[in-house]
């Protein structure tokens, strides 16, 4: 006889696959309604516990937006000199504070100097030599133009300055011997002086004396720090001297043949006029030599130090913050204890409750970097409306996110923790 075999039926429950992915899905998008619900019934609270984080997100992304911006504007702006040019000025080109007593003693630049050294470097394309005066009113009939930046300087002003003329023509060797009254204008000077119509060959006034608009300057847009050159008026350099006097020391620029010849040219020029101005080899330089290379170096030291101190000032703000986000998680825990044991009592796993309270810190992080994001926004769009240069990066909105969300999990562990943890019957006896 034989022996008959009855299976027994598969025990095992299959889940589908879709529901596998959304029954986990639904489970957070629950922990977020619960902790958007706690978040909601404590506003106060939860405002003041962010503040920290707000304040270092709105440091990181205020920062970032200045210095990008700065960066941007200094790129298009390191044109202002040549690609073949530098400077030889008397003071240095970014001062922070007073001068040493040694930079303050230093002796002005004058224009005979100016004339030994295009003597001496007949291996340069051009030496010219410029000298600046602030804060002047220029007027055409019944327009003003105020902060006028007067600017006296030899023909090789333009080129070396890499300002070219859009119109008339700028003022040849023989004016600028003869202090001819003559004047090539800057874009924003035309904007206020003559609305809409050309200014070649119409006059102007500096002061008492009146000068002929000889050609006027192509549009350059203002340096965020610094000179503005379509706010200028150019003259001839001995004119400016019979202006202004001869006490201004003068700023002499320098242009290569190529730029290959560039740095060579630099060390012969510094050698020359070490010897013009009688300087002793023992002795460090009295002037100082400005290129693009230096300006551009100048300012990612300056760019450096201030990432590291607004680092240094993010990180307290959210160490801080962080320890703000696990006292108030503790406390919602204390607070929400019988809940935990109700709900743990009915069957939610030690997973569950980690989620819900790990997820409430987390959302509660990000809210504080979202506002602090917005504010840095705001200081960017400040900036902008004041005619400051400030463009916030995207991937500082990123970081800002990001670090403020890993803060509130870091800060929510514990807290999250100690809620899993929780033994159901204990917890419902809670008062």
């Amino acid at each position: 006889m034989s022996e008959s075999v009855v299976q027994a039926p598969d025990s095992r429950v299959r889940i589908p696959a879709l529901e596998r992915f959304t029954v986990p899905l639904r489970a957070r998008v629950d922990d977020l309604r619960l902790a958007l619900g706690a978040l909601s019934g404590h506003k106060l609270r939860s405002g003041l516990t962010l503040l920290g984080i707000v304040i270092g997100v709105f440091t990181v992304v205020a920062m970032m937006a200045l210095l990008n911006g700065l960066s941007k504007s200094i790129n298009k702006q390191l044109g202002a000199l040549g690609a073949d040019s530098f400077q030889i000025q008397r003071w240095p080109a970014v001062q922070f504070g007073n001068f040493s007593p040694e930079v303050a003693a230093r002796k002005k630049i004058t224009v005979s100097q100016f004339k030994a050294l295009r003597d001496a470097l007949p291996q340069a394309k051009q030496v010219g030599a410029e000298m600046w005066e602030y804060a002047k009113t220029a007027y055409a009939g019944s327009y003003t133009n105020l902060g006028t930046q007067v600017a006296g300087g030899t023909p090789e002003f333009f080129t070396i300055n890499n300002l070219p003329v859009a119109s008339g023509r700028g003022y040849t060797e023989a004016e600028a011997d003869d202090a001819a009254r003559v004047a090539v204008l800057g874009a924003t000077v035309v904007d206020s002086l003559f609305p809409g119509a050309d200014p070649v060959g119409q006059k102007i006034k500096l002061g008492r004396m009146e000068l002929t608009v000889i050609g006027t300057v192509e549009r350059q847009g203002g340096l965020p720090m610094g000179d503005n050159p379509d706010n200028t008026v150019a003259i001839p350099i001995t004119l400016f001297m019979e202006l202004y006097g001869t006490s201004r020391s003068a700023v002499l620029g320098v242009t290569a043949s190529d730029h290959e010849s560039m740095k060579k040219l630099q060390d012969q020029a510094v050698g020359a006029f070490r010897r013009i101005r009688g300087i002793e080899a023992s002795k460090e330089n009295d002037f100082e030599l400005v290129s693009n290379e230096s300006l551009r170096e100048m300012f990612d030291n300056l760019s450096t130090v201030v990432m590291l101190a607004s680092g240094v000032m993010c990180f307290l703000s959210l160490l801080v913050g962080g320890i703000g986000v696990m006292n108030i998680m503790l406390v919602a825990v204390t607070e929400r204890t019988r809940e935990i044991g109700l709900r743990k009592a009915l069957g939610a796993r030690r997973l569950r409750v980690l989620m819900q309270f790990i997820i409430e810190a987390v959302l509660l992080a990000f809210v504080g970097g979202a506002v602090g994001v917005f504010l840095g926004y705001c200081a960017s769009w400040i900036g902008q409306f004041l005619e400051f240069p400030a463009a916030v990066p995207p991937w500082a909105v990123a970081l800002g996110i990001g670090v403020s969300c890993g803060v509130g999990l870091a800060a929510g562990i514990y807290p999250a923790w100690r809620a899993s943890r929780l033994d159901p019957a204990v917890a419902l006896r809670d008062e």
